[in-house]
């Protein structure tokens, strides 16, 4: 009876060994094998230049630390957030969300981005232009400045923002699309400021007319110059 046990005992300790073993093979095979990462939510950065500022290598996804590689993307400049998730059997997704930009600027050392916060953000792409306000004479050391200018942007009404062009720091005034300087003074009474212009532009609109100058300094008493 003895050795019955012995012999059972004997014999679940080789079937627990070879399945452990089965599974320790089938774990580090290649069907679990991955050699890129799936990237979402990218509307500036592409995933290329993920690739390389991760630079994965092959590896078995059993082998991947999900939580240092989001540590590692936090640290890039265009990345607020990032969520890796593991799908069946060797796909890792990462989920970005990037931070936002507002403006842009040029700078010696070529074109760079301000996101809401008052951050720079280098370009994506060298040489591209984005379909955003350019801001001038903006001192990009100064972080007082550039948190202002954010500031200031983020209070563009919505239905403005598209007409915008520039917007030059030391003079405190805009230039839209259509070529129109809108001094806008202190930042002071902001809102009402772009209230105003809103009514002002629609007005223009209604009237037909081409302004070369909107003079908001004092709201009270705004000065319009007709071309």
């Amino acid at each position: 009876m003895t050795n019955e046990l012995s012999s059972v005992k004997n014999a679940l300790s080789v079937l627990v060994l070879a399945l452990v073993i089965a599974l320790y093979l089938f774990a580090n095979s290649t069907f679990f094998e991955m050699d890129k990462i799936e990237w979402t939510g990218l509307s500036y950065l592409s995933e290329d230049q993920l690739d390389l500022y991760v630079d994965f290598p092959v590896t078995n996804v059993w082998r991947v630390d999900t939580r240092e590689l989001v540590s590692a993307l936090m640290e890039h400049p265009w990345v607020e957030t990032a969520k890796a998730t593991w799908r069946w059997p060797n796909r890792v997704i990462v989920s970005v969300q990037e931070r936002t930009p507002i403006a842009q600027m040029p700078t010696a050392g070529g074109w760079v981005l301000l996101d809401r916060e008052g951050g720079l953000l280098p370009s994506t792409q060298a040489g591209v232009m984005y379909s955003l306000p350019i801001v001038t004479d903006l001192d990009i050391a100064s972080s007082e400045q550039l948190v202002a200018t954010a500031r200031l942007m983020c209070m563009i009404p919505a239905k403005l923002q598209g007409s915008i062009s520039e917007w030059n720091v030391s003079n405190r005034s805009f230039v839209t699309r259509t070529g129109i300087e809108i001094l806008m003074g202190q930042p002071v009474d902001l809102n009402e400021k772009f209230v105003l212009l809103e009514k002002i532009l629609d007005d223009l609109s209604l009237r037909n007319e081409q302004a070369r100058r909107i003079d908001l300094r004092v709201p009270k008493s705004p000065v319009i110059s007709i071309l």
